[in-house]
C-alpha cells in the first residue's frame, strides 16, 4: 500500500472511526511520528470536529422540522382543513427515525461528558502504595 493510500486510510479511521493515533498505528503498522505529523498537516481535528458538528446540526434540524410539520398539520385539524397525505406520510417517516436522532444525540452527548472527566487518574493513596512497595521509598 502506498504511503498516500495509507494517509488516506488513517484519516479516514481517525475522522470517521474515531481511532485513537496509537490504534490506528498499530493498525496500518505505521509510526506515531508520522501519524501526528498527518494529523497536524492535513487538519484531521478539525474535519472530525465538521464532521460531528454536521451531524449534530442535521439531527437538530430534522427535530426542528418535524416539530414545525406537526404544528402545520395541528393547526389544520384545528381549522378543520384537510391535511394533505404526502405531508401526514412525510410525518410519520420522520417521526420513525426520531429514536435514531436522539440516541445519536445522546451518544454525542454521552462522549463529550466523558471527555470531561478525566480517567485514569492515580489518587495521592495510590501513589504513596506505589511508592513504598515498588519503590521501596518510606
Amino acid at each position: 500500500m502506498t504511503k498516500y493510500n495509507q494517509q488516506k486510510q488513517a484519516e479516514h479511521m481517525y475522522i470517521y472511526d474515531k481511532k485513537s493515533l496509537a490504534d490506528i498505528g498499530v493498525e496500518l503498522g505505521l509510526s506515531r511520528r508520522i501519524l501526528f505529523y498527518w494529523k497536524k498537516e492535513y487538519k484531521w481535528d478539525e474535519k472530525r470536529f465538521e464532521v460531528e458538528h454536521t451531524k449534530y446540526r442535521f439531527s437538530e434540524e430534522l427535530l426542528d422540522f418535524a416539530r414545525k410539520m406537526m404544528n402545520k398539520i395541528s393547526t389544520d385539524i384545528d381549522k378543520n382543513q384537510k391535511t394533505p397525505p404526502p405531508e401526514i406520510y412525510s410525518l410519520i417517516n420522520i417521526l420513525k427515525n426520531i429514536p435514531l436522532v436522539k440516541q445519536y444525540t445522546n451518544s454525542l452527548q454521552q462522549e463529550q461528558a466523558s471527555k470531561q472527566k478525566p480517567t485514569g487518574c492515580l489518587s495521592p493513596d495510590i501513589i504513596r502504595q506505589i511508592e513504598r512497595e515498588i519503590l521501596g521509598m518510606e
